[in-house]
């Protein structure tokens, strides 16, 4: 019986299903649209479709999904009520929100406004308890006090409670205790304590991730609930259901309720690795993807075949410190709205469309002008039905839309109205890939542009050319590159534990006992997801930093017992890092160990680039037709002509102005540039830049 790998990718948008066959290597696609009020419909929805294309239910060997469901009750504010018990005198600590500063795009917008706390201050209590740096009990727990708290949170309808007390990752004795008193006093609530959730150093990341915890915790619980139940009722019997976590790896569906915070960039993290596996299989050490879908675009920078890890990450203005892959977000999609601002002014997003009712081209009974819109009239996307002919495009709808709203307001014909509204779409994307290569020191010049998702491919040689980009790959599917990532990583975990202390002093017995501890739970949580201790490879590291810095940077350790005479390898390999780093070290000076990590990975089968026949030498057999594009360069429009991608052949070379159509999304060739399809079927771009 055949066994087929399945990835199933929510967005906000469109839900994208890619499943290969382990055997035959046989590939087969779906894309439908979200469900927002019950994004496991959409699955569902995927997976019918995917039946119908004749693999049956029980065929199903491995699944693997990216949900938006934890990202949309923070975007939207449908978590649940979320109490808070914080140690007495630190309350303010979460509405001081570390003192971060808000983006640089919002320090310059006069009209904006902090994202609302997920608990306010009405919903939290402080509770008379203190533990010091070292783990030292200086104030008992005041059982009587968390007992009054949890009362009153009661009657204010609250249905779940994070708690955060002071130095609790050195002790968490009075967490696990009021963990306890909860149990009894409210035992329907979930809790979330931070000595569980993210046991390091610093307050405020520790509890702002703590909060998320709670609050989205009961909304994706129900959710996995609801769609491992829908799944064994469509005959999607196996037990090898996944999740994508923010770090880029999988994790059990059975145990996905218990680390909500983990899922967060869950379908941007699979993006990300989708462009790790194009590094490996073309040898391009260095990348930078562009996930443009129908709400927004993440953006992340691949260097040296490696991409990078953050622990400093936000969503929807909540601050986040559990580890994850490094990804710009920014409302910019298909389905973003342009407005006219308060000032007067055109804007593009971020509000966005969405699947329901959509751009309103879609004819679903949207009527504001979104960028799809506009490059409909554009000629970068073609009328007719889209998506096997399940979306109609209708250009009368969307030029009604930028006329009523953009073009007459601002007294523009309505192709100037549109090409402004791309040209702000495209200025807003340009700004964060710049910040996404200046963050990190590097030269946009010595990158290629991995342009994906419905609306990647459009938009990328625009953008690729404003940064001096040389080329633009554009994966063989596009619309569904996430869903291949879903499929090329192993099941991940990070496990955490602070411990500062100089590294000259810190005693090496304590380091080995702090890895064992935290191998012990990997161990557990691996067993807990069916597998053996011999399954996981375990990688050990540590977080350091100078004296006196506020952040740290994390190295290898040996993976043994490790002794004194270990430290100066340490040592060296921080201060190497540094340098890479800053630019700077300070080899003389003795440096401060922050936090110990085991990372654990276990093998699972993976979905492998195949490369596709080679091209007879002539794409004229390739050509359907020709059309206006508009031409942003001499602000008119140029004929271009119009290529089927599935008839493309590797070695086919195409001269721009071109259009490249396939089922999931258009790839856009401007004229002076050049596209040839490479042995796996990529289209690489070259931008003349």
């Amino acid at each position: 019986m055949p066994a087929w790998m399945v990835g199933i990718d929510t967005g906000g948008t469109f839900t994208d299903l890619i499943a290969c066959d382990r055997d035959t290597g046989a590939l087969k696609v779906a894309k439908v649209s979200s469900v927002p009020a019950d994004p496991s419909s959409a699955v569902l929805n995927a997976l019918v479709d995917l039946f119908g294309q004749g693999v049956k239910p029980a065929e199903v060997a491995f699944l693997v999904h990216g949900t938006t469901v934890a990202t949309n009750a923070i975007l939207e504010g449908k978590g649940v009520k979320t109490g808070l018990l914080i140690t007495a005198g630190f309350r303010a600590v979460y509405e001081a929100r570390g003192w971060a500063q808000p983006d640089p795009a919002q320090l310059l917008d006069p009209f904006y406004v902090k994202p609302p706390l997920l608990v306010p201050q009405r919903l939290t209590a402080e509770i008379p308890e203190r533990v010091d740096h070292e783990g030292k009990v200086l104030v008992p727990l005041d059982e009587a006090a968390v007992r009054a708290a949890v009362r009153r949170l009661k009657t204010q309808g609250v249905a779940a409670c994070a708690v955060c007390y002071l130095f609790s990752f050195r002790n968490p004795a009075h967490e696990e205790r009021t963990a306890e008193i909860i149990a009894e006093e409210a035992p329907e609530w979930r809790v979330s304590l931070s000595s569980r959730i993210l046991p390091v150093i610093r307050e405020y990341p520790r509890l702002s991730t703590t909060v998320i915890d709670g609050y989205v915790g009961p909304t994706m619980e129900r959710y996995l609930t609801r769609l491992d139940t829908r799944l064994r009722e469509a005959g999607v019997k196996t037990p090898q259901v996944f999740l994508m976590q923010s770090n880029g790896g999988l994790m059990r569906i059975t145990v996905g309720a218990k680390f909500p915070n983990q899922t967060l960039l869950s379908g941007p993290a699979a993006g990300v690795v989708a462009g790790l596996g194009l590094s490996h299989t073309l040898g391009r050490q260095n990348l930078v993807t562009l996930d443009m879908g129908g709400t927004s675009t993440d953006i992340s920078v691949i260097s040296e075949g490696r991409t990078e890890e953050t622990t400093d990450g936000r969503v929807a203005g909540q601050d986040i410190g559990t580890p994850m892959l490094s990804v710009r977000t920014l409302g910019a999609g298909g389905g973003t709205i342009a407005y006219i601002g308060k000032d007067g002014l055109l804007k593009v997003g971020p509000a966005s469309a969405g699947a329901e009712p959509g751009p309103a081209c879609y004819g679903r009974g949207g009527e504001l002008p979104t960028v799809t819109d506009a490059n409909l009239m554009l000629g970068a996307l073609g009328g007719g039905a889209v998506l096997g002919g399940r979306v109609k495009m209708d250009v009368k709808r969307a030029e009604a839309a930028v006329k009523t709203h953009v073009a007459e307001p601002l007294k523009l014909n309505a192709i100037d109205a549109a090409a402004g509204i791309i040209r702000i779409v495209n200025n807003n994307m340009a700004i964060d890939l710049r910040l996404a290569f200046q963050t990190r020191g590097r030269d946009p010049r010595k990158y290629a542009l991995v342009a994906f998702g419905g609306a990647g491919p459009l938009h990328a040689a625009e953008l690729a050319r404003e940064l001096l980009i040389p080329e633009v790959i554009v994966p063989r599917f596009p619309g569904i590159t996430s869903a291949t990532g879903l499929l090329q990583t192993n099941v991940k975990h990070v496990y955490l534990q602070s411990s500062v202390g100089l590294l000259s002093g810190f005693p090496a017995v304590r380091m080995n006992e702090l890895f064992a501890g935290l191998a012990e739970r990997a161990l557990a949580d691996a067993k807990e997801e069916g597998f053996t201790p011999k399954d996981a490879r375990l990688v050990r590291q540590i977080d350091m930093r100078y004296l006196h810095q506020g952040y740290q940077l994390t190295v290898d350790a040996p993976d043994r017992t490790m002794t004194d005479a270990d430290k100066p390898a340490l040592k060296r390999a921080f201060d190497d890092r540094h340098k890479e780093i800053y630019g700077v070290s300070a080899p003389d000076e003795d440096a401060e160990v922050v936090t110990f990590r085991v990372l654990a990975e276990i093998e699972v089968a993976k979905l492998a680039h195949e490369k596709i026949a080679a091209g007879k030498g002539d794409v004229a057999r390739a050509k359907t037709a020709e059309r206006p594009l508009y031409d942003s360069a001499s602000r008119g429009f140029v004929t271009a002509a119009i290529y089927a991608r599935d008839k493309l052949g590797a070695g086919d070379r195409i001269a721009g102005p071109a259009i490249v159509e396939q089922f999931d999304s258009t790839t856009v060739i401007l004229a002076g540039q050049s596209a040839t399809v490479d042995p796996y079927g990529n289209i690489v771009i070259a931008t003349g830049a």
